[in-house]
């Protein structure tokens, strides 16, 4: 049995919850939350599930103490990169494996070296293993994308897009906070308004995509584009008025010499908004090149609510993960480093 922790009970850290209690192969040992509300709640009842006899906790401390093999870590490292990376670290160095969601997870060095090597001091100190991974960034361009340039003679540019509809993703917090719905395109306050900190979010996914193709990233730009609602919007996270942003997108390009290699998301609040962009929902990956070539995936294929599904799908990616990053040597790894691995619900 593989001792794991939860860390974080958002949605995709409660689908991760939920998952880990009904595996027979998973004995959960932990539960961070963040609302105190939710300190001292049977983690079963957090997820819908059946009590445990594990009683989730807002005592940080107490968890790094927690004999535990794995931490599955959802933390908010979108708003709070600096708090999130100091998680991670003493996790790290206190012996526990960790895999991680985030964008800025998924390739640390990228990001900033200090933090990547913060990362890999904490692994040699607690002779533990990281893995940053996710669904969009941290799998469609990172994993999809390379498979695909195994039927491929050559390519000019390869193309990398999310397209979602977020008036169901309930994260008040990453929806107006960070990325800035409900406010006034002009309005800097959001974090996503800075194109650089836009970028940042999918520099990490280019990387990995390069590293992956053997390239070598020259240049990178970012960019965010918005576009706002004729109405009002009532969204699961709150209320959007008439008149600011109900629809964005941004992204990064990367300059690999030969090849251009581009990372977007966009996301509207209501299907009708932008109607110039791109449209259809899902995950999509193209070559331009020899030959062209066009994939598109679309998460919850039988009309479920595609951002709840996308979080699912997460939150399995990193539960999946955990028998590859258990049998790594210690240190820390992306996509394009550790061992391809697959579902390991087979016979469970």
């Amino acid at each position: 049995m593989t001792r794991v922790i939860q860390w974080a009970t958002g949605v995709t850290g409660t689908m991760s919850l939920r998952h880990v209690i009904g595996r027979d192969d998973l004995d959960l040992v932990g539960v961070r939350v963040y609302d105190p509300a939710k300190s001292g709640v049977d983690a079963g009842s957090l997820c819908g599930m059946p009590e445990t006899g594990v009683s989730a906790t807002d005592d940080r401390d107490a968890l790094l103490t927690t004999d535990a093999d794995v931490v599955l870590y959802m933390g908010k490292v979108e708003t709070d990169t600096p708090g999130c990376f100091a998680d991670v670290c003493d996790l790290l160095a206190s012996g526990k494996n960790v895999i991680t969601t985030g964008s800025r997870f998924i390739h640390p060095r990228s990001l900033d070296g200090s933090l990547a090597d913060g990362i890999e001091t904490a692994c040699e100190r607690g002779n533990s293993t990281f893995l940053g991974l996710g669904l969009y960034p941290g799998f469609i361009g990172e994993t999809l994308a390379p498979i695909l340039s195994r039927i491929t003679a050559r390519a000019d540019r390869i193309d990398v897009r999310e397209v979602l509809n977020y008036s169901t993703y309930a994260s008040h917090d990453l929806i107006f906070n960070a990325m800035g719905f409900g406010f006034p395109p002009e309005d800097t306050t959001p974090l996503l308004t800075n194109t650089q900190y836009a970028a940042s979010a999918w520099i990490g996914s280019a990387t990995v995509l390069a590293q992956a193709l053997g390239l070598e990233i020259r240049g990178v730009e970012g960019y965010r584009e918005v576009a706002t609602t004729p109405r009002a919007l009532t969204v699961a996270a709150g209320e959007i008025p008439a008149g600011t942003v109900g629809a964005m997108r941004f992204g990064v390009v990367a300059d690999c010499g030969d090849v251009t290699l581009s990372v977007e998301h966009l996301t509207r609040m209501a299907d009708d908004l932008a109607p110039d962009w791109p449209a259809e929902i899902g995950y999509e990956v193209s070559f331009s090149g020899e030959p062209n070539l066009r994939i598109h995936l679309v998460i919850g294929s039988h009309d479920e609510d595609h951002a709840q599904q996308g979080c699912l799908a997460t939150a399995m990616h990193a539960i999946n993960a955990i028998p590859a990053v258990m049998a790594a040597d210690p240190g820390a790894y992306d996509l394009s480093t550790i061992t391809p691995f697959v579902a390991h619900w087979a016979g469970s």
